[in-house]
């Protein structure tokens, strides 16, 4: 009867241990996550005795359960009551990696951290107290949709997507973009006709924040209204998803858009877009808008950069085909710059001379 009562005292040991020492983890802040910031721990010792322990962190991910990391604590004293760990407590820490090594901050994602406080006995390590805590990393701002502009109406059947990329930028190694534009049918909301309807446009592993509407696709239909959405992704991490935004286009846009050969494409590089020639007095510019519908001041210039005309124009987002009437300040073979400046203050110019 005695060695079933030592017997039941042994297996039961190790559970009476465990609630006299409880761990409370400390939650990081949303973002961005250091590794010191891990190890944000309350200990509490119920009991009369001084253990002499270490503390052994297990960080899975909770997608895969594959070990991340493992790491493992100085011994440190847990005498009576609590005690809020400190860095001084901890270090130096031994850290152990999974198939990736990790630097000063956690790769996006979802894990499951779990704790274990070891004392140590006579011979062997004892677990005293375990817990355990998900722990999610997200950025702080997801990524935002820029233009086309929400239930904006559009004057071309081949726009371009811009956005913002996900904040803050130091979290990401391997940015990309997935875009999705879906038609939006009757009764419908945006987020239904990106979830459900077959998209009309998807293009993946985008690495730049904006996107052309291949003319190769054939136009997106006039008087219909489209839903579209940017999905970030991390490598093949998934970060985080756009809002859902709408446009339409406008009923007579396939009638409005010119042949582009005889336009002259301005930018923000002059050296990149050439030098004209021109023949006659009217000169014919194409210009791309990031911008909403607005009023803009058109200013042409001598080769001395003497301002010689100004002309109130107004700018609509995506394609603006442009016709200007040249007057009699002008004369040929000599050398002239239009200027377009948006509403970001960036100038946009192309040269010119008349035959």
């Amino acid at each position: 009867m005695k060695m079933k009562y030592i017997s039941v005292l042994i297996f039961i040991l190790p559970v009476l241990l465990q609630a006299q020492v409880t761990i409370n983890i400390v939650q990081p802040p949303a973002g961005m996550i250091k590794k010191d910031q891990l190890w944000n721990l309350v200990l509490t010792n119920n009991t009369n005795t001084t253990f002499d322990v270490t503390v052994l962190l297990n960080l899975k991910d909770a997608v895969t359960g594959q070990s991340v990391l493992s790491a493992g604590t100085r011994a440190m004293q847990l005498t009576k009551g609590v005690k809020v760990l400190a860095l001084q407590d901890i270090q130096p820490v031994q850290y152990n990696y999974g198939a990736t090594a990790i630097g000063n901050f956690l790769p996006l994602g979802s894990y499951i951290a779990c704790y274990t406080v070891n004392r140590y006995g006579h011979e062997l390590m004892e677990a005293i107290a375990t817990e355990c805590v998900r722990i999610n990393i997200t950025p702080l701002s997801p990524p935002l949709l820029n233009m086309p502009a929400n239930r904006s109406v559009l004057q071309t059947p081949v726009p371009q997507f811009s956005w913002i990329p996900p904040a803050p930028m130091d979290m990401f190694d391997n940015l990309s973009y997935d875009v999705s534009v879906a038609e939006v049918l009757e009764g419908q909301s945006a987020t239904e006709a990106v979830m459900y309807n077959t998209p009309v446009y998807v293009s993946s592993n985008v690495k730049a924040p904006y996107q052309n509407y291949p003319s190769t696709y054939s136009g997106l239909h006039p008087g219909k209204t489209y839903a579209w959405q940017v999905t970030a992704r991390n490598g093949d991490n998934y970060v985080a998803a756009t809002e859902t935004w709408t446009f339409t286009i406008a009923g007579d846009s396939t009638k409005t858009i010119p042949s582009s050969t005889s336009y002259i494409a301005i930018g923000k590089n002059p050296n990149e877009q050439g030098f004209h020639y021109i023949s006659g007095n009217e000169l014919r510019i194409k210009y791309y808008s990031f911008d909403k519908t607005h009023e803009s001041v058109v200013r042409f210039y001598n080769a001395d950069k003497k301002l010689i005309q100004e002309v109130k124009q107004s700018i609509i987002y995506g394609d603006n085909y442009l016709r200007f009437k040249l007057n009699h300040r002008y004369h040929n073979r000599k050398v002239y710059f239009i200027e377009i400046t948006d509403l970001q203050k960036n100038i946009h110019t192309a040269s010119f001379s008349i035959k």
